[in-house]
């Protein structure tokens, strides 16, 4: 009685202790002790792997137990398998700490530039500097122990977890409410340090929250929400790390005008005038794509810096409605469609793909898309001019499409 009463005994401290080390890997599963993003060594990630398989064996099979361990495990994989890619990617002295890549900064700096851990002045040629590839933080190398601000590029890397819910490679296209002090606890949203009423903390309008002097500079900035909604252009306050997340993604084209801001081009004449050039650009890549002359010239490459307007008419980026504003861009795109229009018009194989308007009397005019005055056909996208078509009941060319179709199907019939 008493043997089997100790081996009893015996499995059942084995299953609690089983239970015990599932309980605490799958807490430290969740926490910054396992989490992949926390591991930067290969050492600790080995050695997260050799724990996490130990435990995957004490668990049932196909219990949920098992299966999240082994999702663990995966993700774990996956780190070990980046860590050991990056050896050979890596810059000479690059250092990688809170998802940034820092690397030694080995000339003068383009402006005065200021240490975003400590606040004080960088000097390349006479300190030892670090700055983040992704994100371009600044810091001394005195500041690289302390650094507190995760890399706002951090969702650049997949392969990563990321629990960060604004930076995350998209732009809000709403204007964040006012958040108040209280629903913050008083603390500010990124060091979590107590703020009181003589703390010169400041609000970001990007974010709607509230920050302490050393997270919040006073850095001002355009706001993508306040431009969709409003055309508003004013420079408003905002956090450093929402300023950098604006500057990173000022280039990248994510705003979709048609989707969001399809009513802007009713009040505003300089984006309703870039959308017309858009819509000239993508008429005349068709002609350009297909002429072997405007190959070799290279012409399509004129728009290498906004590869986004060859390939969609709405899709714009932060920095293309700040260049509309200020009538930079239309200005940069009058230019390449004027010499894109010389091309087409004067090439003989451009030339060869025009219109001559099938519904008057006047045959010499050639006529394309992008003609003034003229209007396409949306099924055959033939070209006629906008009068005579719009007096017209039906296009000549779908006519005879149809025509031909049925005199097809006719004789197969037969």
């Amino acid at each position: 009685m008493c043997s089997v009463g100790s081996l009893g005994s015996t499995g059942s401290l084995e299953d609690e202790s089983r239970e015990e080390r599932f309980l605490i890997v799958s807490e430290s599963s969740s926490s910054d002790k396992l989490s992949s993003s926390s591991l930067n060594s290969l050492e600790d990630v080995q050695e997260a792997i050799a724990g996490v398989k130990k435990t995957i064996l004490e668990t049932e099979v196909n219990s949920d137990q098992r299966k999240a361990i082994v999702h663990k495990l995966i993700q774990l994989r996956i780190k070990e398998q980046d860590l050991e890619n990056r050896k050979y990617y890596q810059s000479p002295g690059e250092v990688e700490t809170r998802r940034h890549n820092l690397v030694p900064v080995l000339q003068k700096l383009p402006a005065r530039s200021y240490c975003d851990e400590c606040g004080s002045a960088v000097w390349p040629l006479l300190q030892t500097i670090y700055e983040c590839k992704t994100c371009t933080h600044i810091v001394h190398v005195q500041c690289l122990d302390r650094l507190s601000r995760k890399c706002v590029g951090a969702w650049l890397h997949p392969l990563e977890e990321d629990d960060s819910t604004v930076f995350n490679g998209t732009i809000l296209h709403t204007i964040c409410p006012e958040i108040s002090l209280v629903e913050q606890n008083y603390r500010c949203a990124e060091c979590g340090i107590k703020l009181h009423p003589n703390s010169g903390h400041r609000l970001c309008d990007y974010l709607g929250e509230w920050f302490c002097p050393a997270c919040h500079w006073g850095y001002t900035s355009p706001i993508p929400a306040r431009i969709l909604h409003n055309w508003d252009f004013t420079p408003m306050m905002v956090s450093q790390a929402a300023y950098q997340y604006l500057g990173m993604m000022r280039k990248k084209p994510m705003i979709d005008l048609e989707k969001i801001g399809s009513s802007l081009t009713i009040v505003a004449v300089e984006l309703s005038s870039v959308v017309r050039q858009r819509r000239t650009v993508l008429e005349m890549k068709s002609y350009l794509t297909l002429c072997r002359e405007a190959i070799s010239m290279k012409l399509l490459r004129k728009l290498e810096e906004r590869q986004h307007f060859v390939d969609s008419e709405f899709i714009y980026t932060f920095q293309d409605l700040i260049d509309i504003h200020s009538g930079l861009l239309g200005t940069w795109l009058s230019q390449i469609l004027e010499s894109w229009q010389d091309h087409i018009l004067n090439c003989i194989l451009c030339r060869a793909k025009g219109f001559v308007c099938e519904l008057c009397t006047e045959k010499e005019e050639l006529l394309f898309p992008f003609t003034l005055g003229t209007e396409t056909c949306p099924d055959c996208s033939a070209v006629f001019h906008r009068e005579c078509y719009r007096q017209a009941e039906v296009c000549p060319r779908c006519e005879r499409k149809k025509e031909r179709n049925l005199s097809k199907l006719t004789t197969s019939s037969q």
